[in-house]
């Protein structure tokens, strides 16, 4: 079989499509704006929830979700933690975490966030209600022996267990204590937002936020929006999304118009749209199913890292945005830890797979060491990773299938463990406590984010111990090691660090991009 080369894991567009896109273009400059007092942005997938109660699984989601609903706490444009709803949060010796209310923030209705909103809202992440599914963060409470109201303005957080990590997880968006038994469709309409945003309008194709008359909380919730609506469109073809924003159609898409793409528009359009890049917090791995026995032995999941050329994904996928990962944390973060890399050796990768059992049964002939399918959502730069993946490993004997899924399904089979393996990213982190999250045993879904079914007692007791140890110093070797160990475990095989990027019209004015993609400064935009 004929072996890709670099230039050809790009299948390019039809030349149909790319006339589609031309038009699309010089359409663009004729077109209508977009209304003068509403931001219009491209999303790629429709969010999942709008419910506090149910968000943590999809990005999209989570992003919406601070606009409306304001937390506790929150993050920067850096990623170092931020107090909004919290005035203040102190320990109370190892097990004691206190929190003081800021005094004024009302939700949309009139009424004032008070300590009792806080407990209720905490109580359900920890038991849930009847009639709703767990929440999908309810592992971040597990160490949570109580919550109580220890004044009008105060709420204090008991731990079973010291949690290093614990304040960073107080980023739950707060509903009204009587909204907390109403159904999900239940809360638009009702004034239970307190954040900048309410929700107008949701549909499979757009979400439509409308400045909140009674916001109280700027700055810590985010400035008084200067617009009065923000509008998400959800377009889940690649294509159709840039057209829609050389058309004019979209102000802004944030990290979700393919890398050649971005670079088209820097390279020829400079004059109508302004490109922003930063470091990302935000890691892409490949990931394996430990219930599939493939996956089971370690040179299997070693041969893959040595079987994939990430320099040539890198510069041919990925047009240089972003760079090679070898653990979880980028270089620049304090817990970053220095795993070497592993680096592309096909001759090795084929050594490993003979170690593993995995002859090749026909030399030079057509048949396979291993065959698996990989799952990704559909999305054309997603898609077009996998198929520079499996034509490296094809290689070295691994004929690798592909499958693409709508985003709901992709994620809730990954959520079930139907999938043997995937490629995603981790978006966010804002502690090394992440690493419990994703690898811990007992992180394994519904609870937590182990949707590999991993397991490793000597990791776990790493992790376990790096989150009671309160003294950052002392955490970092944990953590370190943990990573050493994973690195060599490898249950992940991580391909790079993805820069962030947000194409803006040139109109658009205020918008900064944050580390872990979210949307805060919507509230600063103007037109």
């Amino acid at each position: 079989m004929r072996t890709p080369t670099a230039k050809t894991l790009m299948r390019p567009l039809t030349m149909l499509a790319w006339a589609a896109l031309a038009h699309a273009a010089s359409a663009g400059s004729a077109s209508a704006a977009t209304p003068s007092d509403t931001l219009v942005v491209g999303f790629d997938a429709k969010p999942k929830s709008g419910d506090p109660r149910l968000i943590g699984t999809d990005a999209n989601s989570q992003y919406l979700e601070e606009l409306r609903f304001l937390p506790l706490v929150s993050f920067d444009d850096s990623g170092a933690v931020r107090f909004v709803a919290a005035e203040k949060v102190t320990a109370e010796g190892k097990l004691g975490v206190k929190v003081k209310i800021r005094k004024g923030i009302t939700f949309a209705n009139g009424r004032a966030l008070t300590a009792d909103d806080v407990v209720a809202n905490y109580q359900l992440q920890m038991a849930g209600r009847p009639g709703l599914p767990p929440s999908p963060r309810k592992g971040a409470f597990e160490a949570v022996k109580e919550i109580k109201k220890t004044g009008a303005d105060e709420v204090v957080f008991v731990l079973k267990e010291p949690d290093a990590a614990f304040v960073v997880n107080l980023v739950i968006g707060l509903l009204p204590k009587e909204a907390l038994d109403a159904g999900p469709e239940d809360l638009v309409g009702k004034g239970y937002e307190s954040g900048p945003f309410v929700l107008e309008k949701a549909s499979d194709a757009e979400w439509v936020l409308a400045k909140n008359p009674k916001y109280a909380a700027a700055p810590h919730g985010g400035e008084v929006p200067k617009l009065q609506r923000v509008v998400f469109k959800v377009i889940p073809d690649n294509n159709t999304r840039y057209a829609a924003l050389v058309k004019g159609d979209l102000d802004l898409v944030q990290n979700t118009i393919d890398a050649d793409k971005v670079m088209e528009i820097r390279k020829k359009q400079s004059s109508r749209f302004d490109v922003t890049t930063r470091t990302s917090a935000s890691t892409t791995f490949m990931a394996f199913n430990f219930k599939e026995k493939a996956f089971q032995n370690p040179n299997v999941r070693k041969a893959l890292a040595k079987g994939i050329n990430r320099d040539e994904i890198l510069q041919y996928v990925l047009q240089g945005l972003g760079s090679k990962a070898s653990s979880m944390f980028p270089p620049g973060l304090p817990y970053h830890a220095a795993i070497p890399d592993v680096g592309y050796d096909p001759a090795g990768a084929m050594a490993l797979l003979d170690q593993a059992g995995l002859k090749d049964p026909d030399g030079k002939g057509p048949q396979s060491r291993l065959k698996f399918t990989l799952k990704v959502p559909t999305n054309k730069e997603r898609i077009a990773i996998a198929k520079a993946v499996a034509g490296q490993l094809k290689r070295v004997g691994i004929d690798m299938q592909i499958e693409s899924l709508e985003f709901g399904t992709f994620s809730k089979q990954l959520s079930d463990g139907l999938v043997s393996a995937w490629i995603a990213p981790w978006t966010g982190y804002k502690d090394p406590d992440h690493l419990r999250f994703v690898f811990h045993t007992d992180q394994a879904p519904p609870v937590g984010g182990n949707r590999g079914f991993y397991s490793n007692k000597t990791v776990d007791k790493l992790l376990d111990d790096a989150r009671a140890e309160l003294d950052m110093a002392k955490r970092v070797p944990l953590y370190a090691e943990a990573q050493r160990l994973l690195s060599d475990d490898s249950p992940y095989v991580y391909l790079w660090y993805k820069l962030n990027h947000v194409v803006t019209a040139k109109n658009i004015k205020g918008y900064k991009l944050y580390a872990d993609g979210r949307y805060v400064s919507l509230t600063e935009v103007s037109k």
